[in-house]
C-alpha cells in the first residue's frame, strides 16, 4: 500500500514536470502552427509564474542631477559642497566622502521633492538636518541662503557638468531657529 502511494506521487510529479516542459518548449519555440494555437495559454502560464524584470541588470539611467549650494552671507560666493565632496572622493575613494555625498544628495532630494509637493516647511523632516549642517558651516547665528537646483539632462555622462537642459530651482534662507522660504 505504501509502495503504491509513492508510485502515484512519482507519477504525478513526473506528469507536472512533463506538462511544464511541454509548455516551456511551446513558449520558447519559433512561430509555427502549434505555438500559435496554444499561445494564449502558454503566455498566460509563463507570464504569471516566470516573468523577469531586467531593470536590475540594465536600469534606466538618471535623467537629472541635483546641485546643493549655500552661502553664509549674501556678499559671499556660493559654496557647492557636493562638487567638493565628489572631487575629494574621486581623488581618494577610500574615505567617507562618498557616504557624505549620499547623505547630502538625499537631503537635497527630499527637500526638493517636498517643495514640489508644496509641503509646509515645518513638515519637512530633513529641514532641521540641513539647518544643523549649515550651522556647522556658517556659525550658529548666521543667516544662510540655500539653493537646490535640479537639472534634467539628455546625456547621462554629462549630468554633473554645465548642462543646457531644463532646470528647476528652489532658493530659501535659513536662520538659527527659523526656516523661511523665499
Amino acid at each position: 500500500m505504501n509502495h503504491t502511494k509513492i508510485t502515484l506521487i512519482k507519477c504525478a510529479l513526473l506528469g507536472i514536470l512533463g506538462f511544464h516542459l511541454i509548455v516551456h518548449v511551446l513558449y520558447l519555440a519559433p512561430s509555427n502552427p502549434a505555438t500559435s494555437q496554444y499561445s494564449f495559454f502558454t503566455n498566460k502560464y509563463m507570464s504569471s509564474f516566470f516573468t523577469q524584470n531586467w531593470h536590475l541588470f540594465a536600469p534606466e539611467p538618471a535623467t537629472s542631477s541635483l546641485q546643493l549650494s549655500y552661502r553664509c552671507n549674501p556678499s559671499e560666493v556660493w559654496q557647492h559642497p557636493l562638487q567638493q565632496l565628489f572631487s575629494a572622493h574621486k581623488r581618494f575613494p577610500f574615505t567617507a566622502k562618498g557616504k557624505q555625498t549620499y547623505v547630502l544628495q538625499n537631503l537635497a532630494r527630499e527637500i526638493f521633492n517636498a517643495k514640489l509637493k508644496e509641503t509646509a516647511d515645518a513638515e519637512i523632516r530633513e529641514m532641521p538636518v540641513l539647518q544643523r549642517y549649515l550651522q556647522d558651516r556658517c556659525g550658529k547665528y548666521a543667516k544662510a541662503e540655500v539653493e537646490i537646483q535640479r537639472t534634467f539632462t539628455t546625456d547621462y555622462s554629462k549630468r554633473f557638468q554645465e548642462s543646457q537642459g531644463k532646470s528647476q530651482t528652489y532658493r530659501f534662507s535659513l536662520q538659527s531657529e527659523a526656516v523661511a522660504w523665499n
